[in-house]
C-alpha cells in the first residue's frame, strides 16, 4: 500500500508465474529473468518515443494514452515467419507474467517496426490484430518504423489502458498533494564593509 501511494499503476509479479515458466532455474536467475523482461518492456517503449520513425510517435502521444485509463500494460512481441504481423501482435498481447483481460481496453499506443522488406500492409495488419478486440469508440495512436538490423524480424511494441489484471494496482485513488509556492523571508541586502582586490583572492585548487 505504501508503494501505491507513489505510483500511478503498480505492478505485481505473481511467484507462481515464475513457476510455471522457469521452474527449474536457481532462484537469483529466476528473478533475473522476469527483471530482464520488464526492462526489455521499459526499454523497448523508450525507443518507441525517442527514435525517429516513418510514422512518429512522440511523448505527447503516450500521454494522451495514458490519461484515458488508470491501469496500462506494455507488452512487446516479434516474429519472422510467414505470419509474423500477426504473430508478432498475439507475442505482444500474451504477457508472461501478468494475466490480462484486454476486454476493457479503452486506449492504445501501437508502434510496429521492421526491416527494409515489411509492407505496409503488414504494418497496418499488425495494428488491426490488436483493435479488433477492443472497444469501437476506443483512441488509438500507432507509429512504424524501419530498422534495416532487423531484417526479416518484425516488432510490436504496445502500451494498452483501460485493461484488467489481478496483478495490476490502480493508484489514482491516491489524493493529490497540494504544493504551496514559499518564499525565503529575508531583509534587504547590507553592504558587508569590506572591498577586495583583484589579484587579493587566492588562487583556487587546481587537481594535478
Amino acid at each position: 500500500n505504501k508503494i501505491r501511494k507513489a505510483t500511478h499503476t503498480t505492478v505485481i509479479i505473481d511467484n507462481n508465474k515464475l513457476m510455471d515458466l522457469v521452474p527449474q532455474l536457481p532462484i537469483n536467475t529466476a528473478f533475473t529473468f522476469a527483471d530482464s523482461i520488464l526492462a526489455n518492456m521499459v526499454k523497448g517503449i523508450v525507443e518507441t518515443i525517442a527514435l525517429p520513425s516513418l510514422i512518429n510517435l512522440d511523448f505527447a502521444d503516450f500521454r494522451t494514452i495514458m490519461t484515458k485509463g488508470d491501469v496500462a500494460i506494455v507488452g512487446m512481441g516479434q516474429s519472422n515467419s510467414p505470419d509474423r504481423a500477426e504473430e508478432a501482435a498475439r507475442n505482444a498481447l500474451e504477457h508472461m507474467l501478468l494475466d490480462v483481460d484486454y476486454s476493457g481496453a479503452d486506449g492504445a499506443l501501437i508502434h510496429v517496426s521492421g526491416g527494409p522488406d515489411m509492407s505496409l500492409g503488414e504494418a497496418v495488419r499488425a495494428a488491426e490484430c490488436i483493435t479488433e478486440m477492443m472497444d469501437d469508440k476506443a483512441m488509438v495512436i500507432w507509429g512504424s518504423r524501419v530498422d534495416p538490423d532487423m531484417n526479416d524480424m518484425l516488432r510490436v511494441t504496445l502500451v494498452l489502458t483501460g485493461i484488467r489484471s489481478p496483478q495490476l494496482v490502480s493508484g489514482y485513488d491516491v489524493p493529490q498533494v497540494k504544493l504551496y509556492q514559499m518564499e525565503p523571508m529575508a531583509g534587504p541586502e547590507m553592504p558587508l564593509g569590506i572591498e577586495l582586490g583583484l589579484y587579493d583572492i587566492e588562487k583556487p585548487f587546481q587537481l594535478r
